[in-house]
């Protein structure tokens, strides 16, 4: 470090010396550039675009920013399992199937569920699969494996396992109106 005397302008006394910090070489040597000076001014350019984010399983694109919910009715209780980000088709309507498929068979039981929970659940599923299906095909990224898309919700046994809830629901309203 050096230090030299420097007088300080407008004090009219020579006796009085401002300290001046010169780096060593060495150090001037190895600076790395510094950060960009902010406000950007209008000649700077803009930072490049990001990466496409591919799926969130796979890593394959298109993808589609979508939230995937099932829901479980306790009695007294609720629980929701949320899938949110971007994904591919298959990998996105996989979980939308899985999900779907356990909502439907797990999301009834308590009438909290019934009335508010259950249909949230289902109707966003909906309109993600809708989301999904207008996503073009993906070509499968090597080394990375996109979710088995499974049979359709129509033909797995537990989907009909809502009909159970709906069916007594039914019932309730139906010998209330007519007693």
């Amino acid at each position: 470090m050096t230090t030299s005397p420097r007088p300080i302008p407008g004090s009219g006394s020579d006796s009085e010396f401002e300290p001046v910090y010169t780096p060593p070489a060495w150090y001037l040597q190895n600076q790395s550039p510094g950060p960009a000076a902010w406000p950007p001014s209008a000649t700077s350019t803009a930072p490049p675009p990001a990466p496409p984010v591919g799926c969130k399983v796979c890593g394959v694109t298109p993808v589609a920013p979508v939230t995937i919910r099932a829901h479980q009715g306790l009695i007294l209780m609720m629980r929701w399992q949320t899938f949110e980000g971007p994904f591919c088709a298959i990998c996105g309507t996989a979980l939308v199937r899985e999900m779907t498929t356990k909502t439907l068979w797990q999301g009834w039981w308590g009438v909290g569920s019934l009335l508010f929970g259950t249909p949230y659940a289902l109707v966003s599923n909906w309109f993600a699969h809708r989301k999904l299906r207008r996503l073009q095909p993906a070509v499968p990224v090597p080394g990375r494996h996109q979710l088995p898309l499974g049979k359709p919700i129509l033909h797995r046994p537990l989907a009909y396992v809502a009909l159970i809830p709906l069916v007594w629901a039914a019932w309730l309203i139906t010998s209330a109106l007519t007693h």
